[in-house]
């Protein structure tokens, strides 16, 4: 029911790829870049304001903070009228609290940090099991992958928008519920052993509209395709490595993006990708230094950046598909489908 907390059960066979490991407390979050403070005005002259002190570099000498960059120029003039543009122009006019991190501290995400965040869940008389992440891209639909509905033979019925610890009710959290009332995967999506790792995406229309706020509001669609970026983010529910139990408290990550030369190399083609990774329709992201990673349970969750525009919006520029070879490997990416193959099939759904 909408407004209401039910505590999720984890099942034990939760499906592909959540956050591994815990982040460097002075690593600057995304879209901040390390800066003497005389450099950085914002941090300088609101510094007894700000609680969490974004210090980095800390073996250099002087003091050092995690500034802001400034917004980009992410729109040209031919794209002002998209229909994706528009919508995020509206997504950013909602009122809205509005606290971007300076750094990336420990693996769990903050209240109210991702509000687009979808848990998708089956819910089975009074047993609720945990299967897939997902994104809140309108008042009715979120975004996901196509095999979080195909890998099990009992696929989510509910989606919760709003949580972030779904173990507790006195977190800083104001859940909402949704039935599933239709789930549209993509037309070019096949179920056969040596397909369903293409064209992983689908569409999961909501009972009802959701209620936007400080815990809810949706992510923005993206007009390229990723490769710009060199970093990302991602979050869910997931493992916290491939053998553990799934996390109740939403986690998060950053990751490198792997540039298609070197992840063609990395992950070969099988039986299952016959074809090889499509740079086309997929892009591969994970850690060169580390085991970050995300691992089973994260299936159908964003990889997505801080928005270069809209300081208060997030762009989503993957979903989470598939891993090879285990979670958190140093140097073995993740594959995430591509969105931006896919926004004029997600427009004539969502808005038409």
């Amino acid at each position: 029911m909408l407004g209401s907390a039910m505590k999720l059960i984890f099942s034990p066979w939760t499906l592909y790829i959540v956050t591994i490991t815990v982040v460097s407390a002075n690593e600057c979050a995304l879209n901040t870049e390390c800066k003497p403070i005389a450099n950085c005005p914002f941090i300088r002259d609101n510094f007894n304001l700000i609680k969490r002190k974004p210090y980095c570099n800390l073996d250099r000498s002087g003091t050092h903070v995690c500034c802001r960059k400034p917004p980009q120029n992410y729109t040209q003039t031919k794209d002002i009228d998209l229909r994706i543009v528009r919508e995020c122009r509206y997504y950013d006019s909602l009122p809205r609290r509005c606290d971007l991190p300076f750094i990336v501290g420990g693996t769990q995400a903050d209240p109210k940090e991702f509000p687009f965040m979808s848990l998708l869940y089956r819910k089975d008389g009074n047993k609720f099991t945990h299967l897939c992440g997902g994104t809140l891209i309108s008042k009715k639909y979120v975004l996901t992958a196509a095999h979080c509905f195909y890998d099990t033979p009992t696929p989510p019925n509910w989606v919760r928008l709003g949580e972030l610890d779904y173990s507790t009710n006195t977190d800083d959290a104001l859940p909402q519920d949704f039935e599933v009332k239709n789930f549209i995967r993509h037309h070019e999506y096949y179920t056969t052993d040596i397909q369903t790792k293409y064209n992983d995406i689908a569409l999961v229309e909501l009972g009802k509209e959701a209620i936007f706020n400080d815990y809810v509001s949706p992510a923005c669609l993206p007009l390229v395709d990723g490769n710009d970026f060199q970093e990302f983010l991602t979050a869910g529910w997931g493992k916290t490595n491939y053998t553990s139990e799934s996390s109740t408290h939403l986690l998060k990550v950053k990751l490198d993006r792997f540039d298609d030369d070197k992840c063609f190399q990395i992950i070969e083609r099988n039986e299952e990708l016959e074809k090889g990774v499509n740079n086309r329709t997929q892009l591969c992201a994970g850690s060169f230094s580390d085991n970050r990673d995300t691992c089973a349970g994260d299936s159908g969750g964003p990889l997505f950046v801080n928005h270069p525009e809209f300081s208060c919006q997030f762009l989503v520029v993957g979903i989470t598909s598939f891993g090879e070879g285990g979670c958190g490997n140093k140097g073995i990416p993740a594959v995430y489908t591509r969105v931006k193959l896919y926004i004029d099939w997600i427009e004539r759904i969502v808005w038409d």
